[in-house]
């Protein structure tokens, strides 16, 4: 019993002196490592026009038929435009413009001609406002009809008297080279609306193939396209006829961002010789950015569908922010790329 005690008394002594552990303290001089927060980035939202970021989801966005011969330039608002379509028309000399404005809306924009069936055409897979002054409206070459079967938000056409009150005439030029539309004011006629998105913009490019600095386009010889690439704003000049196609709204020579070549099926029609283009099926594209220049290919499924646009490696090309003219071609239009000057 004795002996029992003396263990008991001897494992409280042991255990009762027993160290307690040592708490670590920081060293003063150790420097201090604070952790940086977690930040999660919001991915950017991007006009579907220009794709500069856009805190908006509807846009008060409008398209123009605008002419493109000597007697019309300069033009008014062409540089002000989002997206811009080159079409030959009538006779296969001359072209037309449709500009799409999805930001600016200009007090002056024109002049404004007739819709062609190209153009009404395209308004099926845009479904914009549209202002232009009459339409074709002869055989195959009907853009009248083709633009009444669409449900457009609203039409301005000066020819017909609808919603013509926005249109005025510039008497410093002669008809029919001088009707123009008040898109600032027509805006209380223009709805809100939500577009879907029709390219992919990034400050960075997948068009990365030839360096190129001039490319030309012999639409006719009397309407030869060039562009020529500016490094220091990565935009392209552009000159008609060998002079800079200058804008009379912004007093500036017109300089593009995107560039792309539609190549597709053209025929003409009726005596008046009215071009057609098949923008159904799929066919060869060519773009220039940022100084770059790559072949690939377009698709467009139907006529309501969206065109998609595909560089050399199959992928949807990425667009940089800015303005995109895309020049619809046929066979016959000579194209030619100079690279950079070594």
């Amino acid at each position: 019993m004795k002996k029992r005690l003396y263990l008991v008394i001897v494992l409280f002594l042991v255990l009762g002196c027993s160290p307690k552990p040592i708490e670590e303290k920081p060293d003063p001089e150790d420097p201090i490592v604070i952790e940086d927060p977690v930040v999660i980035e919001e991915p950017i939202v991007r006009s579907v026009f220009n794709g500069f970021e856009y805190d908006e989801d509807e846009y008060e966005a409008f398209s123009i038929m605008i002419e493109n011969t000597a007697a019309a330039r300069p033009q008014s608002g062409l540089s002000l435009a989002d997206i811009v379509y080159e079409i030959a028309v009538d006779g296969w000399n001359i072209s037309r413009f449709m500009a799409i404005f999805g930001t600016n809306h200009p007090n002056k924009v024109g002049p404004v001609r007739s819709a062609r069936v190209p153009f009404a055409n395209l308004q099926k897979e845009w479904k914009l406002p549209f202002a232009h002054y009459g339409s074709a409206e002869t055989g195959q070459g009907d853009a009248l009809v083709i633009l009444k079967s669409i449900n457009l938000p609203i039409r301005f056409d000066g020819h017909k008297g609808l919603n013509d009150e926005f249109y005025s005439r510039d008497s410093a030029r002669s008809s029919p080279h001088n009707a123009y539309f008040n898109a600032e004011k027509a805006m209380v006629k223009i709805p809100e609306l939500t577009y879907e998105k029709r390219f992919t913009f990034d400050d960075i490019s997948n068009v990365d193939n030839a360096n190129v600095e001039t490319v030309t386009m012999k639409y006719s010889t009397i309407n030869l396209v060039k562009y020529e690439y500016d490094s220091t704003t990565k935009k392209y000049l552009r000159f008609v006829n060998g002079d800079p196609h200058m804008d009379a709204y912004t007093k500036k020579q017109l300089a593009i961002t995107n560039i792309i070549v539609l190549h597709a099926p053209h025929r003409s029609v009726e005596a008046a010789q009215y071009v057609l283009v098949d923008f159904i099926g799929e066919g060869k594209a060519e773009y220039f950015v940022n100084g770059k220049h790559e072949i690939g290919s377009w698709l467009k499924s139907s006529g309501e569908a969206i065109t998609k646009f595909f560089n050399s490696a199959g992928e949807e090309i990425v667009l940089l922010p800015g303005n995109t003219w895309i020049q619809v071609v046929h066979d016959k239009i000579k194209i030619e790329v100079l690279p950079v000057a070594q």
